[in-house]
């Protein structure tokens, strides 16, 4: 008798396998094999489809480099429901300056255009501007052209100032009293908004093109998409 059948005639011979309270040593073979070929068939049904959402390309949106900043399905590229911080939907004309960076500067003898130009050196209560003094001013641009046309806010809790427009050099400003600490300052084009990521100092602080902000060599130019 080999060692097979004496394995085959002491389990049957076992009363729980009489019973059929244990299966059959063929019978766990057959139950093992059936469900690993079921494994094997949802693995081989589920792969392709796990593969094609985890690819480089979400069809739905495009490839990394370019969806990176832009708005997710059904998020406003300009702001959400009702324009959010700029209290409206974006619109080209309007708030739009009635003159200017260089007119006004021209009728006045001020400095030409230039990427650092510190408005509130002089646009303030206590500047050679002070007929003038501003809330905040600077520059806004896209690649290394001005941006025409832009909106500026700057938001401090339920206190706003804007928004106002850039003009046609890239220019913006808004006459009034010195932004507060923690403010928070926001630009939107037709194309999408960028959000500072810290908040302003008082004061002077607004001074977006200032010796130490958003110049050459410092932090860089404030863009829009």
């Amino acid at each position: 008798m080999t060692l097979k059948t004496a394995a085959a005639k002491s389990s049957r011979g076992c009363p729980l396998y009489r019973q059929g309270r244990l299966p059959s040593p063929g019978g766990t073979r057959r139950a093992l094999f059936r469900a690993m070929r079921a494994l094997s068939l949802l693995v081989t049904l589920l792969l392709p489809v796990a593969l094609g959402a985890c690819g480089p390309d979400e069809p739905q949106f495009g490839a990394a480099g370019v969806i990176l900043g832009k708005p997710l399905p059904k998020e406003s590229a300009t702001g959400g429901a009702g324009g959010g911080v700029f209290g409206a939907d974006y619109d080209a004309n309007a708030n739009k300056p009635t003159t200017t960076m260089s007119a006004a500067h021209a009728a006045k003898g001020g400095p030409a255009a230039s990427d650092t130009l510190d408005c509130l050196s002089c646009h303030t209560a206590a500047g050679s501007a002070k007929d003038k003094a501003f809330s905040f001013g600077g520059r806004v641009v896209r690649g290394t052209s001005p941006a025409v046309d832009v909106d500026v806010v700057v938001v401090n809790g339920a206190e706003k100032l804007g928004p106002v427009k850039s003009d046609t050099d890239g220019f913006f400003w808004l006459l009034g009293a010195p932004v507060k600490a923690g403010s928070k300052t926001h630009v939107r084009s037709a194309a999408g908004i960028e959000s500072m990521s810290t908040a302003l100092g008082a004061g002077a602080a607004a001074s977006c093109d200032s010796a130490n902000c958003h110049v050459p060599g410092k932090q860089g130019k404030i863009t829009v998409p």
